[in-house]
């Protein structure tokens, strides 16, 4: 069976309809020794939610900086994989406004989910994709799929984190920013970044199992990891009403924590 098959049958046993919105994570690289292609990987995803939407992250953390601050729509680069780039330049039609975390879409509501993420100075913010998606009826139709990696990547859990402590999350010190939007207009941008405190999104599986939030495929060696958003989003909740520390590595450690 090839992987474009595998992947299709996946996302329908996962519940994942062609109306549904739809946030990609991957790790290409060894997908590569299936004979894998990039493009037709895309399409294959842009095919299954037709009418629905399709998202990358295209982030930039890493290259946008305070000795590089000018985040540019159209020339500055997705440092998350060989597929975010080729999606964003070659199948998305559009971009959100960050210096750091941006994000690529196409599909029904590609517009509102990106238009806004330059209006807060949080990376995962109420008005970021993740919080358009988590503030609408986008989220009772929303999945998260983890190409060859898994929960470590769901960059969504750090919306609850802005939402719930941003105290704790956010660094505490602002960075300027430039950026330079899809018509060439520039605008000033004030950021502040995700603060470098270990994580341990890993312990949400669990629960997300229990609650049939979480489905996981093989291929081989690689594999693939479907997050029901909804389930996702009522988990994280949960675990953040018991403590503001809820996704930090040592506080997973523990049933009750006193960090």
């Amino acid at each position: 069976m090839q992987f474009y098959d595998f992947l299709t049958r996946a996302l329908r046993t996962g519940g994942v309809t062609q109306n549904a919105t739809l946030i990609v994570h991957s790790a290409f690289r060894p997908l590569a020794q299936h004979q894998v292609d990039p493009a037709a990987l895309c399409e294959t995803l842009v095919e299954h939610c037709k009418t629905g939407n399709v998202i990358m992250p295209t982030m930039s953390w890493r290259t946008v900086t305070p000795q590089n601050p000018v985040f540019d729509w159209h020339k500055t680069r997705s440092h998350t994989g060989v597929m975010t780039e080729l999606f964003r330049t070659q199948f998305a039609t559009h971009r959100s406004l960050h210096p750091t975390h941006s994000v690529a879409a196409i599909g029904r509501d590609a517009y509102e989910i990106t238009a806004a993420h330059h209006l807060d100075p949080g990376p995962c913010s109420v008005h970021s994709p993740y919080g358009i998606i988590e503030n609408s009826a986008l989220r009772d139709q929303c999945y998260i799929l983890h190409l060859g990696v898994a929960l470590e990547s769901c960059t969504y859990i750090h919306h609850f984190e802005e939402m719930f402590a941003p105290e704790i999350y956010l660094a505490q010190n602002l960075e300027n920013y430039t950026l330079v939007d899809k018509s060439g207009n520039p605008s000033e941008y004030r950021l502040h970044r995700h603060t470098k405190r270990v994580r341990d999104f890993h312990q949400f599986g669990s629960r997300l199992h229990r609650s049939d939030g979480i489905h996981v495929f093989h291929f081989g060696q690689y594999d693939v990891t479907l997050v029901n958003v909804s389930v996702l989003s009522h988990v994280v909740k949960q675990a953040f009403a018991s403590s503001s520390h809820a996704t930090l590595a040592p506080y997973s450690y523990m049933e009750r924590s006193t960090i």
